[in-house]
């Protein structure tokens, strides 16, 4: 679910902050990049949360994407996979090792452009955090209110980014951070029943696209594991803020 890996983002996003020396606050940063990067691979599907998670923004993005996808798949598929016919379009090319690889370089050329080049990206990957879960919010009024509320907080912790002491994370540590997330999306996902294509491009058993899938694989949304591991996520955030902060000093 989206709001699931928006969490482990999060954690995964502020672990990679504190492993590379980061103080607090880059490391919230960081939780707020990794939520939006761990829901980027899920932008091959128009439908999905994410894919309409920011309205006409993200759905063209999204069919952009799914086209890429397919495009790929047909030029890349083995015989015994084109034989099955199936699109290659949601859970392929996104969903692959090389394209968490290049959604970092992505992010990482556009922050290099600093300090707007960061806030573009904190801007983004937040906006799409927040706006995934903001859909799943109903209770907080109209979906366009959420939408609007979702942009607004990611242009504040953008800002953030943008005019931080010190200049907020280094363009590499953005570029780093968005690859995890992304790639903690494609592990939670090898987690369920689907499967994905974590070999590619090499070829497994005569598919380059075998789907791989954890031995205790559950149905996504269906399973108090899932909910366990949103909530554990979340949690992990305070640890990783005091795992960030410098030692009290001592006399």
């Amino acid at each position: 679910m989206g709001s699931s890996h928006a969490a482990t983002g999060v954690l995964a996003g502020a672990a990679t902050g504190v492993l590379c020396g980061s103080d607090p606050a880059d490391v919230l940063l960081c939780a707020a990049v990794g939520a939006g990067a761990a829901l980027l691979p899920d932008l091959d599907e128009p439908g999905s949360t994410v894919g309409r998670s920011l309205g006409l923004v993200t759905e063209k993005v999204s069919e952009k994407l799914r086209e890429a996808s397919r495009h790929v798949y047909q030029r890349t598929a083995t015989e015994t996979e084109l034989a099955a016919a199936k699109d290659g379009a949601h859970r392929y090319l996104t969903h692959t090792i090389p394209a968490c690889a290049a959604f970092g370089l992505a992010a990482l050329a556009v922050a290099a452009i600093a300090p707007l080049g960061t806030g573009l990206v904190v801007f983004a990957t937040a906006a799409l955090g927040l706006g995934t879960v903001a859909r799943s919010l109903k209770k907080w009024g109209p979906l366009r209110k959420r939408r609007i509320a979702a942009s607004v907080i990611a242009v504040v912790i953008a800002a953030g980014a943008m005019f931080a002491e010190g200049g907020g994370p280094a363009p590499w540590l953005i570029g780093v951070t968005v690859s995890v997330g992304a790639l903690t999306h494609v592990l939670g996902d090898w987690l369920t029943r689907s499967g994905v294509p974590l070999a590619w491009p090499f070829v497994v058993r005569g598919k380059r696209w075998w789907m791989f899938r954890s031995p205790v694989a559950f149905h996504t949304g269906k399973s108090r594991v899932e909910d366990g591991i949103r909530w554990a996520s979340l949690a992990g955030l305070p640890l990783m803020l005091v795992l960030s902060s410098p030692p009290p000093t001592v006399g």
